[in-house]
């Protein structure tokens, strides 16, 4: 097959870069920051985003100079030639910050399982670098250097590392879908890059399920998504009435639990909560107020997780994982048995937030 034939050039490749590095002077090696992975009919299409090391040793800020191209299957020689032909040195991974692949690469689910089964065997990347989808195409992405300092890769590090959004472990790394690969039981979310007026920005997320990609979500459903499993501890949240509350201090508590034919899910999430904004002028007191929230959240976290479990088919609180210390009935009836769980839940939240006073 094409791109099982292209990978195995693309080893050969990785492996003549990691050889013999110490007998190469440093403006010999090329050391990528990020990759691009997209799909070219059936061939894979590499992108890399290279900072200019001579300019940065001069002071300057370094122009990023991403290098494109696409190898036919079993053509091992040329894969590696089209390295040498574009960028002339000898590839480095010791500072790759992020690994972007193309939605219609995540789609494509056979392709993407040969390649994670390369990185497991030939070990050249490392499992904690961010992963992250593309809309569109990687390669676009890797090109947007003008104002990202020159880097789209060290950019992206400074996204997972200073946005509110990603401070809590909510970015993928290539790790945790490589674990889902060999589990296949519980739901990833993977942040979308799309082009935002020149920079890379974050509107939605890629829903990974059982190592399949399943659709799109928007950045608010994955959230709540987030809020749910464990991962989110404070976020704001507007009431129907327009009041802001920052909410802080959460936590999700659950029980599974075995009733005829369905698997009840039952979260509950618990937290505290202050007034950052007042709403439409109306009078509450303190205990309307909390009533009102507790009320609201509850129906909002339900009403998305209806929606998600229809479509894309997703349940948003990744219970499959807890069964082991919920439920050794259930654990043993559903082992190995993921799709039928997945269809026999049905979910209900209960909101518990305690309304700071002011």
């Amino acid at each position: 097959m094409k791109v099982k034939g292209l990978l195995t050039g693309l080893v050969l490749m990785f492996c003549a870069a990691c050889s013999g590095c110490g007998t190469h002077e440093l403006e010999d090696r090329g050391f990528p920051l990020a990759i691009g992975i997209d799909k070219n009919e059936d061939d894979i299409v590499l992108s890399f985003d290279f900072p200019d090391l001579t300019e940065a040793s001069e002071g300057k800020n370094p122009a990023g100079k991403p290098v494109s191209f696409s190898v036919e299957a079993g053509a091992y020689y040329e894969a590696q030639k089209a390295y040498e032909n574009n960028t002339n040195k000898i590839l480095d991974y010791n500072h790759l910050k992020a690994i972007v692949i193309s939605q219609e690469f995540l789609e494509d689910h056979k392709a993407l399982r040969e390649l994670f089964a390369w990185l497991e065997r030939e070990e050249v990347l490392a499992r904690n670098i961010c992963l992250f989808a593309a809309k569109d195409s990687a390669a676009e992405i890797l090109t947007l250097t003008e104002d990202t300092g020159g880097s789209v890769g060290k950019y992206l590090e400074q996204m997972v590392e200073t946005q509110e959004d990603f401070k809590e472990n909510k970015v993928m790394t290539i790790g945790e879908l490589m674990n889902q690969w060999h589990n296949q039981n519980e739901l990833l979310l993977i942040p979308v890059l799309t082009n935002n007026g020149g920079v890379p920005s974050v509107g939605e997320y890629a829903a990974m399920d059982a190592f399949s990609f399943q659709g799109i979500v928007s950045v608010e459903e994955a959230m709540k998504a987030f809020l749910c499993q464990n991962l989110l501890h404070k976020f704001l949240y507007r009431l129907e009435g327009g009041e802001v509350l920052q909410l802080e201090g959460l936590h999700r508590s659950m029980k599974i639990q075995e009733e005829g034919d369905q698997t009840l899910v039952t979260v509950k999430l618990t937290g505290d909560a202050q007034i950052k904004k007042s709403g439409d002028g109306k009078e509450y007191t303190r205990g309307q107020l909390q009533k009102r929230l507790n009320r609201q959240l509850a129906a909002s976290m339900n009403q998305t997780a209806e929606k998600l479990m229809k479509d894309p088919g997703i349940d948003i609180t990744n219970s499959y994982i807890c069964l082991g210390s919920h439920s050794r009935r259930l654990y043993k009836k559903y082992n190995q048995d993921y799709e039928n769980y997945r269809n026999s839940i049905s979910i209900s939240f209960q909101a518990d937030i305690n309304l700071m006073n002011e």
